[in-house]
C-alpha cells in the first residue's frame, strides 16, 4: 500500500471503539492493578524507613525525661542485679511467721524482700543500695513533680514509699537476662549511664522490630502503596514509638509478637521452609519466658501449621507439636507460679472477679487511653475527643478491613490478614483474663493491628489512587505523631510541674 493508502487506514482505525483500537490507547480504560515492589525499590524502601525510624526513634530517646518510661526504676533494678551476674531465680525467701527467729518484714520493705527472694545472691544491703541509688537519680530528674500521683516527698529510700507491694521480680526473667547482658560492659558505671545504656537497646530492638513489621507488611500485601502504609503505622504510631525509647519487657515482647506473626505470614503465603517453622517455635518459647502476654502468640502459630497439615505426615507433625506446646506450657505455668507472677489467680472466686473486672466497661476505656496515648506514668492524658476520633477512626478502619475478609480486595492476601484479626483477638481476650487494661498489653499484637489500619483506610481505594491515599494517611500520621511529641509529651514531661 502507498502513501496514498495511510489516510483511510487511519480513517478505519479511528472508527473503531477506542477499547478494540489497541493496547496503547485501551490502556486507560482499564483498571490499573496495584504497583508491586522491584527488587530495587524493595531495597531501597527498606533502607529509607530504616532510617527514617531511626531518626524517629532518635528524637523520642532524647524527648522521654529520664524514669519516665512507665515501671522503669523496678525494670532497671532486675536487670542491673542480673548484671552483676546474680541469678534470677533460687533467691532467699522472707522469714516471718509464728517460728521465724525474727520477722525480717519489719527490717526490710517488702520490695526489697521481694527481690531477694528472686536474687540468687544478692544481698539486702545491695538490694537496698541499688533501690537508694535509683530513688536520688529520680529526684534529681524531678521525677516526683512530673508524676501528679507520687505524692512531693522527695526523700525516699525504698521502692514501697512510690508504690507499695509491687516489684518486677515476679516478671518470667527473659527480658531481664538479655538487657543483663547488655549492660553488664556498664555494670559500674552510674546508673544514669546505665538507664541510657539501657534504653539504647529499646531504640535497637524497636528499629529490627520495625524492619521485621515491613517484612509482614510485604506477605499480606502485594501493592507498595499499602506495604509502606503498614508500616508507617507501626513505626510512627506514637505510644509504640516511645516504647523504643523505655527501659521495658515489653518491648522485647512487641518484637517477638512480629517476628511470630511475620514467620506465620510467610508459611500463608507459601514459604513452607522448616527453618522457618523452627525459628516461630523458639520465639514462642522464649516468649513465653519474656512476658504472659506473648501467649497469644502460641495460639496464632497452632491455627498456622493446623491450617497447614494437608497431609498425614503435616499431620503427624502438628500432633508432635501438640504434645510439645502442652508439655511446654504446663511448665510455664509452673515457672509462673514458682516466681509468684500476678497473672495466675489464686483461686476461682479471685478468677471470676477478674473476669468481671476485666470485662467492664473502665477496664476497656483504660486499655483505650493507656493505647491511644498518655503522659507521665499516665497521671496525665490527651483531651477526651482525642481518644473519641480515635475510636472512630479505628472502627472504620477495623469494619473496613474485616469486610476485606469476605470481599477480594486488590493486592491483599485474606488469610494474612485474617490471622491478624485472630492475633488482635487473642491478645484483647489475654487483657480480659488479666483484668486490668494496659495499653501496652496489646503490644504483641501492635503489627497486626498496623496491618489492619492499612487494609481498612487504603485497601477499599482503586490502585491509581491508593499513592494519593497513601500521601494523606502518612500526612496525617506524622501530624498526629508530632502534635503527641511536641504538644503533649514535651510539655507535659518539662514545662508543666505537677505535685
Amino acid at each position: 500500500m502507498g502513501a496514498a493508502g495511510k489516510p483511510e487506514e487511519e480513517r478505519k482505525q479511528a472508527d473503531k471503539p477506542a477499547e478494540r483500537r489497541g493496547t496503547e490507547l485501551a490502556a486507560p480504560a482499564r483498571r490499573k492493578e496495584p504497583a508491586a515492589e522491584a527488587p530495587g525499590d524493595r531495597r531501597r524502601t527498606t533502607r529509607l524507613v530504616l532510617l527514617a525510624a531511626l531518626l524517629h526513634g532518635l528524637a523520642y530517646l532524647f524527648a522521654v525525661a529520664p524514669w519516665m518510661g512507665e515501671d522503669e526504676p523496678w525494670h532497671l533494678e532486675y536487670a542491673t542485679h542480673v548484671a552483676h551476674l546474680h541469678r534470677p531465680w533460687g533467691g532467699k525467701a522472707a522469714m516471718y511467721g509464728a517460728n521465724a527467729p525474727v520477722d525480717e518484714r519489719t527490717l526490710w520493705a517488702t520490695s526489697q524482700l521481694q527481690m531477694r527472694r528472686r536474687m540468687a545472691g544478692a544481698t539486702e544491703e545491695e538490694i537496698d543500695e541499688r533501690q537508694r541509688e535509683i530513688l536520688e537519680s529520680m529526684a534529681e530528674h524531678d521525677y516526683y513533680r512530673r508524676v501528679d500521683w507520687a505524692g512531693a516527698v522527695q526523700d525516699r529510700t525504698d521502692f514501697d514509699q512510690i508504690e507499695p507491694f509491687f516489684t518486677a521480680s515476679s516478671h518470667p526473667p527473659g527480658y531481664y537476662v538479655v538487657l543483663g547482658a547488655w549492660l553488664y560492659p556498664v555494670r559500674n558505671a552510674s546508673i544514669d549511664t546505665r538507664l541510657a545504656w539501657a534504653r539504647a537497646l529499646s531504640l535497637l530492638v524497636y528499629l529490627a522490630t520495625v524492619w521485621v513489621a515491613l517484612e509482614l507488611a510485604r506477605c499480606a500485601f502485594s501493592d507498595r502503596s499499602l506495604v509502606i502504609a503498614a508500616t508507617l503505622a507501626f513505626a510512627w504510631f506514637p505510644m509504640n514509638a516511645r516504647l523504643g525509647a523505655v527501659v521495658n519487657n515489653d518491648v522485647l515482647a512487641r518484637a517477638l509478637g512480629a517476628l511470630v506473626l511475620m514467620l506465620c505470614a510467610r508459611r500463608l503465603v507459601g514459604d513452607e521452609s522448616r527453618r522457618n517453622v523452627a525459628l516461630a517455635i523458639a520465639a514462642v518459647a522464649f516468649g513465653l519466658l519474656v512476658k504472659s502476654t506473648v501467649m497469644s502468640l502460641a495460639g496464632v502459630l497452632y491455627v498456622t501449621l493446623a491450617l497447614g497439615a494437608t497431609t498425614p505426615a503435616k499431620r503427624r507433625g502438628l500432633a508432635l507439636v501438640t504434645v510439645g506446646g502442652v508439655a511446654l506450657l504446663a511448665g510455664v505455668l509452673w515457672l509462673w507460679h514458682t516466681q509468684h507472677s500476678p497473672v495466675l489467680p489464686r483461686n476461682l472466686p479471685a478468677f471470676l472477679e477478674r473476669l468481671e473486672r476485666g470485662a467492664s466497661p473502665a477496664t476497656f476505656r483504660e486499655l483505650w487511653h493507656t493505647f491511644v496515648g498518655g503522659f507521665n506514668w499516665y497521671s496525665r492524658e490527651l483531651p477526651e475527643r482525642t481518644y473519641t476520633i480515635a475510636a472512630l477512626v479505628a472502627g472504620l478502619a477495623g469494619l473496613s478491613a474485616f469486610s476485606a475478609l469476605f470481599h477480594t480486595r486488590r493486592g491483599v492476601s485474606r488469610r494474612v490478614l485474617a490471622l491478624c484479626f485472630a492475633l488482635i483477638a487473642l491478645q484483647v481476650g489475654l487483657v480480659v483474663l488479666r483484668g486490668e487494661g494496659q495499653g501496652r498489653y496489646l503490644m504483641p499484637a501492635m503489627a497486626a493491628i498496623a496491618i489492619v489500619f492499612a487494609a481498612g483506610l487504603l485497601a477499599p481505594l482503586s490502585g491509581f489512587r491508593r499513592p494519593a491515599g497513601l500521601k494523606l494517611f502518612a500526612t496525617l500520621l506524622f501530624v498526629y505523631d508530632a502534635i503527641f511529641l511536641w504538644g503533649g509529651l514535651v510539655p507535659n514531661e518539662y514545662l508543666v510541674w505537677g505535685s
